[in-house]
């Protein structure tokens, strides 16, 4: 192995693998299934030691534990069970579309909770049509998942993980109450699409910890009942807090790969109302333009530290073709090689999916889901050393 997969870990120790996984609604997700997937083919699952998601990335990993017993599942599991099971599920049914919300059923079951709580129907959904049940305790801990969300009421990165919650701020909870399916919705909880969950805040167990350790310091009185809780994208994107301090050797992992599926901005939208009854999630233009310009720095964060620092990885990048990353990498193909992945074009198509959290067709399905696993194929066997460069082609039959 190279030392760009192997860090500073030692020959006997085993390989651990991050990820951080973006926001970007059910593209996103589709995009990430198509990097497990290539994990999975490679047999890397096994090596996955700590996860970091936001919105759909944070949809799809619970989705991920709820189909394979609140386990990660093992390489083998994920390719035979559990990515042929979510990929029938993303396309048969709706998780939060107009269509669906406003059904007979839905609305006598929701009734006005359509109007103020939609991310507690999000959260209802997620258990009865994903299959996302259970609480923070049950998951497993290891490989360790933050789940990342927004706190308006402290402005900071709010964190689930299955043995604690909080921020540095407001202070920190180890025994948090909250369903799987509740924190994933509060990841997702995209701005006046969506809105906020109001979470109930126990009343005892709060610490301050220290900023820099997370070691609890003191014990406080958080002083509300409950917080509003909304997108993680609104703080960042691509999760990578949870994982990365600048100029510090990671802890929890020694290879981490970064996998950015967030939406291109585009032209100014026809509004939020509108694009909501589309099924688009969409934001006011400002919360566009800062989401892109944190996400562009974050980006620039990371290269710095792949670069010059003591972290090792790779960001995989929704959009680029197999032409655009080889052409960085200098690598070279022949013409038949090339016709053997996505087009440009293709590729294309794929990233231009809206941001939406309702069912994909099957064409629009293993469009996303192929790129996720070209995509980050093609970038790992360019940059990650030999841990990765066995290149491996897109296994799912047309």
């Amino acid at each position: 192995m190279s030392d760009a997969a192997s860090g500073v870990r030692g020959a006997e120790q085993p390989f651990r693998l991050g990820l951080a996984l973006s926001g970007g609604g059910t593209r996103a997700a589709v995009f990430h299934l198509g990097l497990l997937l290539r994990l999975a083919v490679q047999d890397q699952l096994e090596s996955v030691s700590a996860i970091s998601t936001v919105s759909g990335g944070s949809l799809v990993v619970a989705a991920v534990f709820g189909n394979n017993g609140n386990r990660w599942p093992s390489s083998a599991a994920f390719r035979e069970k559990v990515y042929p099971t979510l990929r029938k599920t993303l396309i048969e049914k709706d998780l939060f579309s107009i269509p669906a919300l406003l059904s007979p059923g839905s609305l006598l079951k929701h009734n006005l909770r359509l109007l103020n709580r939609r991310a507690h129907v999000l959260a209802d959904r997620l258990e009865t049509e994903w299959g996302v049940t259970g609480n923070l305790a049950d998951l497993p801990a290891h490989p360790k998942w933050w789940i990342n969300a927004a706190s308006i009421h402290s402005g900071k990165n709010w964190r689930f993980s299955n043995g604690e919650m909080g921020d540095w701020k407001f202070g920190r909870h180890y025994s948090p109450g909250v369903r799987i399916a509740e924190a994933a919705a509060a990841s997702a909880a995209v701005p006046y699409a969506i809105g906020a969950l109001r979470l109930e805040i126990p009343q005892g167990g709060w610490y301050r910890t220290d900023p820099a350790t997370k070691k609890p310091q003191q014990a406080i009185d958080p002083g509300v009942r409950f917080l509003r809780i909304w997108d993680g994208g609104a703080y960042d994107n691509l999760g990578l807090e949870a994982l990365v301090k600048p100029g510090q050797p990671p802890t929890d992992f020694d290879f981490l790969i970064c996998s950015d599926a967030s939406g291109v901005l585009g032209p100014p939208s026809q509004g939020v109302i509108a694009n909501l009854v589309k099924g688009n999630l969409a934001t006011p233009r400002l919360f566009d333009l800062m989401g892109d310009q944190v996400r562009s720095l974050r980006s620039r964060m990371l290269m710095r530290e792949f670069d010059h620092g003591p972290i090792r990885g790779v960001i995989v990048r929704m959009g680029n073709s197999i032409r655009d990353i080889d052409l960085r990498a200098g690598v070279v193909r022949s013409k038949a090689e090339h016709s053997a992945y996505l087009s440009d074009e293709m590729t294309k198509a794929a990233v231009s999916h809206p941001t939406a959290l309702n069912r994909l067709s099957p064409a629009e399905f293993d469009l996303i889901a192929r790129h996720g696993f070209e995509c980050s194929d093609a970038t790992l066997a360019a940059h990650a050393g030999t841990e990765f460069d066995d290149r491996s082609k897109w296994p799912v039959s047309s």
